[in-house]
């Protein structure tokens, strides 16, 4: 069950995936650890992605994210 909960919370994008702001956006995917998703946001709101702008802001929060202490 868990894990479905958590495949199906990733596939989901919301609103605020759609902003015009694609530093701060890469960076919070970053921050959350995840793969570079620009194509994805791209897909999903329909619009050109500053892939520059993204890469950078998820290069930076990629940077900046919590490491597992595992």
């Amino acid at each position: 069950m868990f894990v479905l909960v958590l495949v199906g919370g990733c596939a989901n994008f919301s609103n605020a995936d759609c902003g015009s702001d694609w530093y701060s956006i890469g960076a919070r995917d970053g921050r959350l650890g995840a793969t570079p998703q620009a194509q994805s946001h791209a897909a999903h709101c329909g619009v050109a992605v500053d892939e520059q702008r993204y890469s950078e802001g998820w290069r930076a929060g990629y940077s900046e994210r919590p490491l597992p202490l595992w």
